[in-house]
């Protein structure tokens, strides 16, 4: 896959789905190939520096809620502490070990939640993923890629 391509698509989705004008502004950005998911990270990294970055392959480094935090300390530390915006890659670090609610509350907040900062999750497509979903986000598959945009199913402009 083209970087520039790549970088391109992301900028549109940004402005598109991630812009002042959107209510809803959190997104979340799936693909089934686990290589393709490193270089989403790495471009959207590049693209808002100014993002904090919580990894899941790698959470101490990035000041990210430690592993065994509860559903209500990891929302409240993606939502409630000040940050520029937020880049989470690879939830599932934090999410493992929550039941399936604990999951899809995580889930309803990120489709739900609107003013503060942005945040962006990046995680492999999964049907677990779909089972929880609920309706909370709608699939956008990305032109020419095999990414998967999910935006909320709220209605998105003011």
């Amino acid at each position: 896959m083209d970087n520039e391509i790549l970088t391109s698509e992301l900028t549109q989705i940004l402005k598109t789905y991630h812009a002042a004008k959107v209510r809803y502004q959190h997104i979340a950005l799936s693909s089934r190939e686990m290589a393709i998911l490193s270089k989403l990270s790495l471009s959207l990294r590049t693209l808002l520096p100014e993002y904090s970055f919580w990894d899941g392959n790698d959470p101490e480094n990035h000041n990210a809620p430690p592993a065994l935090c509860s559903r209500h300390d990891f929302i409240d530390a993606a939502f409630k502490k000040p940050h520029q915006g937020l880049i989470v890659d690879r939830p599932a670090y934090w999410l493992q070990r929550w039941n399936n609610l604990d999951k899809q509350a995580f889930w309803s907040a990120l489709s739900s939640r609107h003013g503060g900062h942005n945040v962006i999750i990046i995680f492999p497509e999964s049907d677990e993923f779909k089972r929880l979903n609920l309706n909370y986000f709608t699939a956008k598959p990305v032109d020419g890629l095999p990414v998967t945009l999910w935006t909320s199913s709220k209605k998105q402009l003011f």
